[in-house]
């Protein structure tokens, strides 16, 4: 039974999902209770699989005949192994969290089958990305998880902007795809295997070079779309479009942190060339930063949120390419606690507030909404990873592994003044002060449904970081020291919270206005001039080519000709011998006129 378990914790939010949008669809509470249900199904069954024989054994699932053309092999497979384990109770954890959440959030919603349904498409996408066995697979579900974000971000039809938001996430995650499949084809080429088992062995022998780098940078691609990494960034801001819940569960524990996680797991590729590694590394370091700063000057709760999830997910990308992935993956498991917290309070916050996001219509929430606050509160001093809760852990396990890294320590300790800058100055503004708005002046506490979940991750935000998720991890933050970095850092996460209260703590608009990060250092403006313009004007000129060449001469000049000749051979063609007999005898006169002229008739 234990050996067919993995495909049993895949196969229920599938089924749910079918079964909603098949059948269930006219009835929305029983399409909740069978997403909810499924859900938790997956949810007990990855607990009985993480506890199952011993914690560095393996759960081996039957392997299925799936791909073998031209020396290519490629099984469909469930892993077993510990950190597939651990990544499917988190994945189906936080997603049974959300999904309580969400029947409070959505409750007057005439649309929460729908929503119930791609939810449950979205969690099977996710939890085949983190069983697959091979990069092949992991693709399959890479693009499901693509596809099922796209229709939860344009879940509200009605609003153009969720509809744009949705087909840019979607269109910008098929940039980084594309070096995906290239590397997982070089990979094959390279190693003759797409196995995740196999890796390690066949990557042995290889002699790093040009060709390691580019499948290493390949497969990196398609972290930079599925993790909102540079340049590929852009999409994840405008997915706050979606409802809330799906904000929390795209930024905790499942498609933004995929890419970290397919990271570790092409490890043994990435690691023997120093130039992919280093990449990764100044990649993951640049990025924890520029998010901070734009964040800085955000006023919508959830874009603040959303720049504070591409500063976190750098650093676990960071921690990849210094070679550490015990602590990226630590991180990744305390992150999907606290941040999935703060959205859900932030959730919490627009719902009190009659779908009010921005923080400068707020204002004295604390006194209306005080568990929120309390929660936002607890998850904030996680991010900004303040002792003694689980932020600081791995945060601390990630900058000790920084102390021969000067430059990059540098920028992630300045990542971590302004996270403790733009998180505090949100709390003053929406949170402090007297309410701006009626919609903060009426602000209430959200029902049953929405206080549990976050009552779960508050505390397991607090106690995360004291897990025992190095069995799983393969790693043991207690084994670290002290260093130089891990109190600098911690220095600096609190000196970033003095200059906020300085500027925010009565302030009713605000003090500082920094044009170029409220615009994001127009990297979307960017993009639009010289790549999206570019490609409308190739189209401009495609469309002119098929009007002008295509359908005005090639098709339309052909069936004119088409035409004429018709008409003049309906002229001799008509029946009459007189006719007949005079072109007859022009053409006779012709044909002598020619032969003369040869001097046949001479």
């Amino acid at each position: 039974m234990i050996a067919y378990l993995p495909y049993l914790i895949l196969l229920l939010p599938l089924l749910a999902a079918v079964s909603i949008r098949v059948f269930l669809h006219p009835f929305p509470r029983i399409s909740v209770a069978v997403s909810t249900f499924a859900c938790l199904g997956s949810f007990v069954g990855s607990l009985g699989m993480l506890f199952s024989g011993s914690v560095s054994g393996e759960v081996v699932a039957p392997v299925l005949p799936w791909i073998e053309w031209a020396g290519f092999k490629a099984n469909f497979g469930l892993m077993g192994d510990p950190l597939a384990r651990g990544m499917a109770t988190l994945v189906s954890g936080v997603a049974f969290l959300v999904h309580i959440y969400s029947i409070g959030y959505l409750e007057k919603d005439p649309s929460r089958s729908r929503f119930f349904a791609e939810l449950s498409l979205f969690v099977f996408s996710m939890l085949g990305i983190v069983l697959a066995d091979n990069l092949v697979s992991m693709f399959i579900f890479w693009e499901l998880v693509g596809l099922s974000s796209y229709l939860l971000i344009g879940f509200w039809v009605e609003r153009p902007a969720a509809g744009a938001a949705a087909n840019k996430a979607f269109l910008v995650n098929r940039v980084g795809d594309f070096g995906f499949i290239l590397g997982i084809l070089g990979a094959w080429a390279l190693f003759g295997t797409v196995g995740f088992a196999d890796l390690p062995a066949r990557v042995a022998g290889v002699a790093p070079g040009w060709a390691v780098t580019a499948v290493g940078l390949g497969l990196f691609c398609g972290c930079l779309g599925k993790s909102a990494q540079f340049p590929l960034h852009v999409w994840l801001p405008d997915s706050m479009e979606g409802p809330t819940p799906v904000s929390s569960l795209l930024h905790a524990a499942t498609m933004v942190v995929a890419g970290v996680y397919m990271l570790i797991r092409v490890f043994p590729i990435l690691e023997l060339s120093q130039v992919t590694m280093t990449t990764i590394a100044w990649v993951g370091g640049v990025m924890t930063l520029l998010p901070a700063l734009i964040a800085c000057q955000q006023n919508d709760i959830k874009r603040i949120l959303a720049y504070s999830t591409l500063s976190e997910i750098a650093y676990m990308v960071m921690a990849v390419g210094l070679g550490v992935t015990g602590p990226a993956m630590y991180h990744l498991v305390t992150h999907a606690f606290f941040k999935c917290l703060l959205f859900l309070a932030a959730g919490s916050v627009i719902h009190g507030c009659h779908e009010e996001q921005d923080i400068w219509k707020m204002g004295g929430l604390a006194k209306r909404m005080p568990f929120t606050a309390f929660v936002l509160l607890l998850g904030t001093i996680a991010l900004c990873g303040i002792p003694p809760v689980s932020g600081f852990w791995s945060k601390d396990a990630i900058f000790a592994a920084m102390v021969h890294s000067p430059g990059l320590a540098a920028v992630s300790m300045a990542a971590g003044f302004f996270t403790s800058f733009f998180m505090l100055r949100m709390i003053l503004v929406a949170f402090c002060g007297e309410p701006k708005s009626e919609a903060a002046r009426h602000a209430h506490e959200g029902s049953f449904f929405m206080i549990a979940p976050m009552a779960v991750l508050a505390l397991l935000s607090v106690v995360g970081g004291l897990l025992p998720v190095e069995k799983f991890l393969g790693y043991s933050h207690a084994s670290e020291h002290a260093s130089w970095t891990l109190w600098l850092s911690l220095v600096l996460a609190v000196a970033g919270f003095v200059p906020a209260y300085f500027f925010y703590r009565r302030a009713t608009q605000d003090p500082l206005n920094f044009v170029v990060l409220r615009n994001k250092f127009y990297v979307d403006e960017f993009y639009q001039r010289v790549f999206v313009s570019t490609q409308d004007s190739f189209g401009r000129l495609a469309d002119a080519f098929e009007g002008w060449v295509v359908r005005g001469f090639l098709v339309r000049g052909s069936g004119v000709m088409a035409r004429a000749s018709g008409q003049g051979l309906r002229l001799v063609q008509c029946g009459q011998v007189q006719v007949y007999a005079t072109v007859f005898i022009l053409g006779v006169l012709v044909l002598l006129g020619w032969l003369w002229k040869q001097g046949a008739l001479r």
